[in-house]
């Protein structure tokens, strides 16, 4: 399996952007527009792309994710630390097989973590640590779309919108990699080493605007290799947010969507499931 450690920073509150990654859905009169995401961005990527700047000012209520505001609340990063820790008993040596843990245990090493400040804690906690450690290393640090708009939006005091809660968004990261740790840890040391490429790769496809290229980078290898990561993360939530995006149309309002990329593209993704339930799609421009 690959991109494991993309799908990981699909639920992390700061975003890369990408060029022609808003799309103008349109029934009859009545338009949203749909802004896709990579949820980390380099401080070279600003000014963010105009199609960005023309759907936000054409809007009249922005909708991320979850409610970012939320998510600074110390006392949900503390709930979110607590879903992380393992149940009692449990240990991240136990969990893991000898070979997963003494892999993981070298690759952190070699970033200056101590894996024993990790013991009691879910395999999902260190890797995202990893994570965030790899990017900043390539420069990738900056603020995101997200918490830029968000902080845009409270200024222009536009309305703010949600798909998910706080807590269900906690949930799917916490629970990510359950009943398979040993694949999740695995697959992401080994997407660690190729991050740089796989990045190189994704701004190459949003520069060039394919659909297809980002179905291969984000969808083809999850949904073969770990289909109940793709069942949760990508279908599931998906689905849970088709209604809600429907209810936007026959308002007087216009909505801006940020979401990420991965929930657009793919069979089920967001722009396919628009497009068969009758709505126009089509890139912003």
């Amino acid at each position: 399996m690959k991109k494991i450690i993309l799908i990981l920073l699909f639920l992390l509150q700061t975003v890369l952007f990408a060029q022609s990654a808003v799309w103008k859905i349109q029934k009859e009169d009545d338009v949203i527009y749909l802004g896709g995401t990579i949820h980390l961005l380099r401080s070279k990527d600003y000014p963010l792309p105009k199609e960005y700047e023309m759907a936000y000012k054409n809007s009249h209520t922005i909708y991320f994710e979850t409610n970012l505001k939320k998510l600074e609340d110390p006392n949900l990063q503390k709930e979110m630390i607590s879903a992380m820790v393992l149940k009692k008993g449990k240990k991240l040596s136990t969990v893991l097989s000898t070979k997963t843990y003494n892999a993981l245990k070298k690759h952190a090493q070699s970033r200056g973590v101590d894996i024993l400040h990790f013991e009691n804690f879910k395999p999902a906690m260190i890797i995202l640590t990893l994570t965030v450690i790899e990017l900043k290393n390539m420069g990738i640090d900056a603020q995101g779309v997200d918490s830029f708009y968000f902080k845009k939006a409270l200024n222009d005091n536009k309305q703010l919108g949600q798909l998910e809660s706080v807590e269900s968004h906690i949930n799917y990261l916490s629970t990510m990699g359950e009943g398979n740790e040993n694949n999740l840890v695995i697959q992401s040391l080994k997407d660690l080493k190729k991050s740089k490429k796989y990045f190189s790769r994704i701004i190459s496809a949003w520069k060039n605007g394919s659909i297809g290229a980002l179905n291969r980078l984000f969808v083809t290898d999850m949904k073969k290799n770990t289909p109940k990561l793709y069942q949760s993360l990508l279908v599931e939530r998906n689905n849970n947010w088709m209604p809600i995006l429907e209810s936007l149309f026959g308002n007087e309002k216009t909505e801006f969507i940020l979401v990420g990329a991965a929930h657009l593209v793919g069979q089920h993704g967001l722009l396919q499931q628009l497009k068969r339930e009758g709505y126009t799609v089509q890139k912003y421009k």
